[in-house]
């Protein structure tokens, strides 16, 4: 029988059970490096790192416990090597993602000051940095972009209840393009991340 989704959703769904399964073994091997040295730095932040990751793909509530779960996991990291510029780098972009998740924005401003807080100690390791320094003018306009993915979030959930009340119809190109363009956002970030944190490819 001939599938019920668009060849472009499926292709969707294919890349995005890919990459969830790269940062899943990430994960894992992460885990078993911390369990086998308690004292192993790297590992904890390969291990937020691919929390932080995986928390692209999950939804609300869900979302927000794996990127705080993350979080604990960088500021272990810390505690034993304080001077690891990737666990910061990390938890300010898990600080990032937390405000943009909150629904309310002083709550999600009180994320970007710790984001920013986070950049500023990179920077202050290597003020030579274009990233950090980018990182931290981002984090200056976070409010500014807050308010726009709001909006188009409300614009989204009114379209939602919209579309529901239509007899189903072929998906929006629009909609299923954007997804893809997202999703692989999400996925250059993660490369990024784990290439900059010296990762190992996952075990088959």
């Amino acid at each position: 029988a001939s599938s019920v989704f668009s060849p472009h959703l499926q292709t969707c769904s294919e890349t995005t059970q890919t990459a969830s399964s790269f940062f899943e073994a990430a994960r894992q091997q992460a885990q078993r490096e911390y369990e086998d040295d308690n004292t192993n730095a790297v590992a904890l932040v390969r291990w937020g790192g691919a929390l932080l990751e995986l928390a692209h793909y999950k939804q609300g509530q869900e979302s927000v416990e794996m990127i705080q779960q993350a979080i604990a996991k960088l500021k272990k990291a810390l505690e034993i090597d304080p001077e690891r510029a990737d666990a910061e780098w990390c938890m300010g972009n898990a600080y990032t993602s937390l405000g943009f998740l909150c629904p309310d924005k002083a709550k999600a401003q009180e994320q970007f000051n710790l984001a920013a807080a986070c950049f500023k100690r990179c920077q202050e390791r290597d003020p030579t940095s274009d990233t950090y320094k980018k990182a931290i003018e981002m984090c200056d306009k976070a409010p500014e972009y807050y308010d726009e993915i709001q909006s188009h979030m409300q614009a989204q959930g009114i379209a939602a209840e919209r579309d529901a009340k239509r007899p189903a119809s072929g998906e929006s190109d629009f909609w299923w393009d954007l997804g893809g363009w997202v999703l692989l956002g999400a996925v250059l970030v993660g490369a990024m991340t784990f290439a900059r944190l010296g990762a190992k490819a996952p075990a088959a």
